[in-house]
């Protein structure tokens, strides 16, 4: 047939096909790799007979088995479509075959549905007893090497495949991580999430997150501390590990396990939460949780809720994409500095003060406004940080102007502990400090940090053990082994101050202030 024939029979068709295809919808655009991923525990443990008010505050619309095909195949398209990028399943390992199976088809009816949401792995060696052990974990690893990995919809980080750890001194302390991985990984071709604040383990973790935020007063307050310490730890190591915020809608475990309740005020704690992962230019996001019912913190459809979070996670998750990363901490009014770590902002005397004696290592953070308050039977203004609380005295001649709170003893006898019972000692050894007026001692590893620290009285070089007092007063306690948020740890109470001793961190960080404010 002639070039010319052909094409004169070939246009109607072009022609129709152009129609055809501006009357087809454009496909939804694909969302890409995730710099800042929104990962979401998922689990997928759950039977029909788990579903109870008796053990629950609330129970999911519908209720379900977590093996049914209709109910995954509903969980994917309702994370996917609230702006989630990965599911992370929890999993006891290859030779559980629930769990196991529910994983792999999590993972299967993700990528068969045609949906962007990727899937990490928990192993659960905490709750199942045959992967607590370096060689259950090492052999575990290499099935999701060999089965899980190389899924197209296996979420990766930085390049590299998840795998997302919980409670790690279920299995021991660094060292027993060190083996698990040295023996699963000993190229660091993965990227592990550990779920701890102890920066010890980022000598094996690549990054470190919150599971829970809720037992803190303020949800921005353990951000704000984890941030700082994160920033503290990078500086120091030369390193820049992300920072993993934490967004959770409530939390309820009181019918479980007769623990404690956070409040979802409606979705506003949700929303405080997601707003100091924006404000923080969080590098990651785990939610707590998306399926959660015993500890109450799902954003599931429910009975209670209704499909009131996963709206809310829509909305908040487009808001984090948008403006994470992309926002500056606004500029503070004058003789005034803001904190975007926890929203505050400290101005006047009080700032001059907290930057003159120690800043951020000795005080910590903003945790409240500039307000009055009566201490002692008296009103001054004050202001809450999450290791004291500065007290403004105006009718006081400098430095006496502003005074600091007595947290130390506050909080012992806020714990029912009267520090007077303490056993007392009649000496110190050679190289220490003896504090008659109390009847107790001060050693190392303690005694640097006291005496490099103090309030500036007398315009000399370094600090006088009167200007050590006025900062820290005098000590309540010997040095004691304490729990602190699940640790134990050796500490010493003073006046003004707990110190505690973290064997653990690099220098100059093994001896932190207690976050008595906080507390």
């Amino acid at each position: 047939m002639p070039y010319d024939r052909y094409l004169r029979r070939l246009a109607p068709m072009l022609i129709l096909a152009t129609l055809a295809s501006l009357m087809i919808p454009p496909a939804a655009p694909v969302r890409a790799a995730p710099e800042r991923p929104i990962m979401a525990f998922y689990y997928p443990w759950w039977e029909h007979s788990d579903w109870s008010y008796s053990r629950m505050s609330d129970l999911p619309s519908p209720r379900y088995s977590g093996g049914d095909d209709e109910a995954i195949r509903r969980h994917v398209q309702q994370a996917d479509d609230a702006g989630i990028d990965a599911l992370v399943c929890t999993w006891y390992g290859p030779d559980e075959e629930r769990l196991n199976k529910r994983c792999r088809r999590l993972i299967e009816l993700a990528r068969e549905g045609g949906r962007d949401l990727q899937v990490a792995i928990i192993p659960d060696h905490s709750a199942w007893g045959p992967l607590r052990s370096v060689e259950g974990l090492a052999r575990a690893i290499d099935v999701l090497k060999r089965d899980f990995f190389g899924q197209p919809n296996y979420l990766r980080y930085q390049g590299r495949p998840v795998v997302f750890w919980f409670n790690p001194p279920a299995l021991g302390g660094v060292d027993a991580w060190r083996d698990v991985r040295n023996r699963a990984d000993p190229g660091r071709e993965q990227f592990w999430f550990g779920g701890t604040d102890n920066f010890g383990y980022l000598e094996v973790y690549d990054a470190l997150y919150y599971f829970d935020i809720s037992w803190e007063r303020r949800p921005g307050a353990a951000m704000a501390s984890y941030a700082s310490r994160l920033e503290q730890w990078n500086r120091a190591n030369g390193q820049n590990r992300p920072f993993v915020a934490t967004v959770m809608p409530g939390y309820n475990d009181l019918r479980n396990r007769g623990g404690h309740a956070r409040d979802r005020q409606n979705g506003e704690y949700y929303r405080s939460t997601w707003q100091t992962a924006i404000e923080r230019n969080a590098q990651a996001v785990v939610l707590t949780s998306f399926n959660e019912f015993y500890e109450g913190t799902h954003i599931e459809p429910s009975e209670q809720y209704g499909d009131l979070y996963l709206r809310l996670t829509r909305e908040l998750s487009d808001r984090f994409r948008r403006e994470a990363g992309q926002t500056a901490p606004p500029p503070a009014p004058a003789n005034c500095q803001s904190f975007p770590e926890t929203g505050q902002q400290v101005c006047g005397r009080l700032l001059s003060y907290w930057r003159e004696n120690g800043g951020l290592p000795v005080f910590g953070l903003p945790i409240g406004p500039q307000r009055s308050v009566t201490i002692e039977g008296r009103e001054v203004q004050a202001q809450e940080f999450e290791r004291n609380r500065l007290e403004l005295h105006p009718q006081n001649p400098r430095p006496y102007d502003v005074l600091l709170g007595r947290l130390g003893a506050e909080g012992l006898a806020r714990r029912g502990r009267d520090w007077q019972q303490f056993p007392r000692v009649n000496g110190a050894p050679a190289g220490c400090l003896y504090f008659a007026e109390t009847g107790h001692s001060l050693c190392e590893p303690f005694l640097s940090y006291f005496r490099s620290r103090g309030l500036e009285f007398d315009g000399r070089r370094g600090y006088s053990l009167a200007e050590n007092v006025a900062l820290f007063g005098l000590p309540l306690s010997e040095p004691q082994t304490e729990t602190i948020e699940g640790r134990a740890l050796t500490v010493q109470w003073f006046e003004r101050a707990r110190f505690e001793w973290h064997p653990d961190n690099p220098e100059p960080y093994r001896v932190l202030l207690g976050r008595l404010g906080a507390e």
